[in-house]
């Protein structure tokens, strides 16, 4: 399947909090424009909510977004595109943001670098074997 998104999706662990709502939601991944926020909530699509998310060691930004989809009954939830942020809070967003991505970035260099290493090691293990094997 083709990922038309126009902004990079990080998975994350957010929590999520609804107006007259005592529960906290579970933010699975956020993007510049958009969220998908764990829960059995049915709020029709197209209806614009109201929520704040909480960002860990900042604090709570309010957000007003549309319901785009309610997820998959494996995975339920509510796909919401991201339509306002208050405009002195989007500074934050923004930094916030751009941090996941590098958090990202960080990811998968250490990805890479285990598996070189590994490759390395398997390298050495077979030169070793080879070198026992020739004496």
């Amino acid at each position: 399947m083709v990922d038309l998104r126009r902004f990079p999706r990080c998975v994350t662990k957010l929590k999520a909090f609804f107006p007259d709502d005592e529960n906290v939601y579970e933010i699975l991944n956020i993007s510049y424009k958009g969220c998908f926020i764990k829960t059995d909530k049915k709020i029709l699509p197209n209806k614009i909510v109201y929520f704040e998310i909480e960002i860990p060691d900042v604090g709570l930004i309010p957000v007003y977004g549309v319901v785009i989809h309610h997820g998959t009954p494996e995975n339920p939830g509510l796909g919401i595109e991201i339509v306002d942020i208050d405009k002195n809070m989007r500074p934050v967003w923004n930094y916030y943001l751009k941090a996941l991505l590098y958090v990202e970035e960080a990811k998968k260099a250490y990805k890479k670098a285990l598996e070189e290493s590994r490759k390395e090691e398997i390298s050495e293990e077979i030169k070793s074997e080879q070198g026992s094997k020739g004496s």
